[in-house]
């Protein structure tokens, strides 16, 4: 399949997958859509799988809840192009040209592509019907669209009660083949006592007794024969009529003539019901959200193959798959509880020797799929979610045996994991969204591989799961971030909002590249840098802002870190005496004091960290001069470049005194009213938690004391930055 576009069916309005290749993934929010998507390749096949004619009544898309609009009378279309094999198209053109040898030149030559593009409509009309509304050489690669076959709304209404009548005879005809092999002669007298009961004809015929019309029929059949040879000779009498009635139906003329690929006709030409045969013999298997339990049908199908002739490579190969992906063993034994199918095995599935039943949740879950595709191999594969339960390690695994299937058969899955998406070398990625109907968006793998360096560590779910990314210094502060806007009861998951993490701000020109942001950018993804403001100034944050030129934002803290805004004396004397497990119970105004008393302690390690901001930069010898160095030699050019730096060096050691007196005016100055603001946070916290016996864990306790602090005992410039986040 090349192409699925969907219009008026559920969210879809007019939404559309095109390029389709071996493996698709569909990413989005829950509702978004993915799902129709799916659920609309499925009935397309189903369509001709079920009703294989051109028109059925009652098709399975008929639901109000399956219009786009619920008061729209336009009818749903689901758009398909299918690319054919050589020997497919070559099949085709030679079944139109055996019905229409004028046509032959025509269909000659490469000119039509190997893409067949087929247009089903549902009419949402007093009868409901489903057609197949034109088929066509051509599709999505530029080449012009052939129409070989066309129907109108008025010709598949009559073509849809032709089928209709031909399906009624053929049912009624099936009916009557099944009494001639259910009813014995020696049964005949019982049987003819009680044939006036369709409830006991019903039980004697089982499934495919027919409707309770053509029950009350065939008992009369039973009552007014006076032998079972009389009876039986009228079914058969009655099986050939129904036989050629159906034929007769099914080739009627209509009073609406179809399209063709000669002109008009009064029938189906025998070359479409022929693609509609073919279609329908695409196998498609689809594992929605909503499985069925792995059990009792599974492990007779393995028994089956444990005990048929020949068959135990299959069984093997199925064991050895099982066994490589998810590390357990599977087999299966004759179970003492007889079955409840019909005609089934009765069988356990075992997993390292215990029933599948007692197995987690994650096992039985990947189980269920990959022994679905072992069992089927399917044409086509449609998964919704497989991660659901599965360990990241299972998912990562998972995801290799999709890839390899897809190498098989067409692979079309929905996700939310990350992990799905970072595996890699994948080339179809669609990003599903939902405004006011579903929207598609194909997503450029192949760009953001070449725009974003391996190096750089940005996974490629950072850059195509989320509308809003946010790069900080570490994971506790993604932590400490989330926990603030979950108090706050601001959203991040409704904001599409994800966090990298750079490992800290001297990172900073390292994920903030022209190359990474420009992508971004053109992906309509909001980037953030939230940075710790340590010992920056004003200049130093107008000098981040242009080095992202206006692309990104760069948001500096206005406390030193994170911790700093930590330090609330009531969420803190809470905390104390929870970790000491009651044996330290300070006030919150023996907190405020302690904080107070720990700043002033270090009030020399702030003066010191903003000395070393101006001292201890980077002095780095020019190497452009010396490759740019004219007709001067290269020890000359590289001498002058060390004795520079080296000068650099000299004149920063006289001026450190003078650095030293600047740089304690600057942190007395704003002291009285910032300084806790000022001093490091973990440090500062440390020295508090010393003062009632305890002592800090920055990996531990910070994200314990977040989650302790009330939304108002959260800082109002903390606050602020959250909401901004997503505003």
């Amino acid at each position: 399949m090349a192409t699925l576009q969907g219009i008026r069916f559920r969210s879809l309005r007019d939404a559309t997958l095109e390029d389709c290749g071996n493996l698709n993934v569909l990413i989005g929010k829950n509702n978004s859509g993915k799902s129709n998507l799916l659920s609309a390749i499925r009935l397309f096949f189903d369509f001709f799988q079920t009703s294989g004619a051109v028109a059925t009544i009652s098709p399975e898309i008929s639901r109000q809840t399956d219009w786009h609009a619920k008061d729209s009378t336009e009818s749903i279309e689901l758009r398909v192009t299918l690319e054919l094999s050589n020997d497919e198209l070559q099949s085709l053109v030679e079944s139109i040209s055996a019905e229409m040898p004028q046509v032959r030149n025509a269909l000659s030559g490469d000119k039509l592509g190997n893409l067949v593009t087929v247009v089903l409509s549902f009419l949402r009309t007093e009868m409901q019907v489903g057609y197949i509304s034109r088929i066509s050489f051509g599709g999505d690669d530029g080449v012009e669209e052939t129409v070989i076959f066309a129907v109108s709304p008025e010709s598949a209404l009559d073509i849809a009660n032709n089928f209709s009548k031909a399906k009624n005879y053929a049912q009624e005809k099936n009916a009557l083949e099944r009494v001639l092999i259910r009813f014995p002669a020696e049964e005949w007298r019982m049987i003819s006592e009680r044939a006036n009961s369709t409830a006991f004809l019903r039980s004697v015929l089982g499934s495919g007794a027919g409707d309770s019309t053509e029950l009350r029929r065939i008992g009369r059949m039973i009552q007014e024969a006076t032998s079972y040879s009389e009876f039986a000779d009228q079914c058969r009498d009655r099986i050939n009529g129904l036989e050629q009635q159906r034929e007769l139906a099914m080739a009627a003329e209509i009073s609406h003539p179809v399209t063709t690929f000669s002109g008009d006709s009064a029938t189906v030409p025998d070359y479409v019901t022929d693609f509609v045969r073919r279609v329908a013999h695409t196998s498609v298997h689809h594992l929605s959200e909503q499985r069925k339990p792995i059990g009792e049908v599974e492990a007779s199908r393995i028994l089956k193959l444990k005990t048929s002739r020949g068959q135990g490579s299959v069984l093997q190969e199925i064991q050895h798959v099982v066994s490589s992906l998810l590390g357990v063993e599977i087999d299966a034994f004759s179970s003492d509880t007889p079955s409840a199918r019909a005609g089934a095995l009765s069988a356990e599935l075992d997993v390292d020797e215990f029933l599948v039943q007692v197995n987690g949740s994650g096992i039985r879950e990947a189980l269920r799929l990959i022994l679905d595709y072992e069992f089927e191999r399917p044409e086509i594969l449609l998964v919704e979610e497989p991660e659901v339960h599965l360990h990241p390690a299972l998912e990562t695994a998972l995801m290799q045996y999709l890839k390899n299937v897809s190498l098989h058969s067409q692979v079309f899955l929905t996700t939310h994991s990350t992990n799905f998406l970072d595996v890699g070398s994948l080339e179809n990625v669609y990003l599903i969204r939902k405004e006011a109907e579903t929207v598609v968006q194909r997503l450029d793998v192949a760009g953001a591989e070449e725009a974003i360096p391996e190096e750089l560590g940005l996974r490629l779910s950072s850059l195509f799961m989320f509308d809003r990314l946010v790069f900080v210094e570490g994971p506790s502060d993604e932590q400490l971030l989330r926990t603030f806007a979950d108090t706050l009861n601001v959203n991040f998951g409704q904001a599409s909002l994800g966090f990298v993490t750079t490992g800290g701000a001297r990172n900073f020109t390292h994920y903030a590249t022209a190359a990474t942001l420009s992508f971004l950018r053109k992906r309509n993804v909001r980037t953030v840098f939230v940075l710790d403001r340590d010992e920056r100034n004003l200049k130093d944050l107008e000098d981040l802002q242009n080095r992202v030129g206006g692309v990104s934002e760069v948001q500096l803290l206005q406390r030193r870190e994170l911790e700093n805004y930590l330090l609330n004396p009531s969420a803190l004397s809470r905390f104390i005496q929870n970790k000491s497990n009651g044996l330290s119970s300070p006030t919150p105004e023996e907190v405020e004091a302690a904080i107070s008393e720990v700043c002033d302690e270090l009030l020399p390690i702030a003066i010191e960290r903003r000395i070393l901001k101006r001292v201890c930069r980077p002095v780095i010898p020019d190497r452009r001069p010396v490759i740019d160095r004219g007709d001067r030699g290269f020890d000359e050019a590289l001498e002058e470049q060390l004795k520079l730096a080296l000068e650099k060096i000299s004149a920063l050691s006289s001026e450190v005194e003078k650095i030293r007196e600047e740089c304690t005016e600057e942190v007395q100055a704003d002291w009285g009213l910032r300084k806790s603001e000022m001093v490091p946070g973990d440090d500062l916290l440390d020295g508090v938690f010393q003062r009632f016996g305890l002592r800090f864990s920055k990996r531990q306790d910070a994200l314990r004391i977040a989650q302790e602090m009330e939304k108002s005992e959260i800082p109002a410039e903390m606050a602020e930055l959250v909401r901004r986040l997503i505003s």
